[in-house]
């Protein structure tokens, strides 16, 4: 299975995409995974959504989002490190805490402050989810990201360079 990274935004007004967009200045709110099962013969999509860490049917995802990218790794295989986010956290509430933090941290770095996310839960939201899974698949420098520290448009920047590096490829 070759597992892509995708960013988008919902189609219809949405607090938290809202406040994301607002506080980083983006175009895309959220990011999530995108596998082909093979058992359903379908695209499926697994992210951390406000309702929790789920899976749904790639079509449905694009009825209510308006898909931005999509990056497929060339130079590692994502399934281990998606493998891992999806055992640990499907099924699990959505990290607003961690989220609310990510203020916290956004305005550090307006002021030319280093904080750290002072409220990570149990739980991840999504560009936390991806960046462990690219940290437990060796993707190349991914160590260089904080996973409760990372912003959708922060991995797309990361996921931006990584193309020119050959590192991935742009599907959408």
């Amino acid at each position: 299975m070759t597992t892509s990274i995708g960013f988008s935004t919902p189609h219809r007004f949405n607090p938290v995409s809202w406040l994301v967009r607002t506080l980083t200045g983006a175009k895309c709110s959220h990011t999530w995974f995108m596998y082909h099962d093979k058992d359903w013969g379908v695209d499926m999509v697994l992210e951390a959504h406000e309702l929790g860490f789920r899976l749904i049917p790639y079509s449905r995802f694009k009825k209510l989002n308006i898909v931005i990218s999509v990056y497929a790794p060339t130079s590692v295989d994502l399934d281990k490190g998606v493998s891992l986010v999806a055992r640990k956290f499907l099924g699990t509430a959505y990290d607003f805490g961690g989220l609310f933090g990510m203020a916290f941290v956004l305005l550090g770095r307006w002021l030319k402050k280093k904080w750290r996310n002072p409220l990570n839960t149990r739980g991840v939201f999504c560009s936390e989810a991806a960046v462990i899974a690219l940290q437990h698949s060796e993707f190349p420098n991914s160590r260089l990201l904080i996973a409760s520290q990372t912003s959708p448009t922060e991995l797309e920047c990361f996921l931006k360079q990584a193309l020119d590096q050959g590192s991935v490829r742009l599907l959408s």
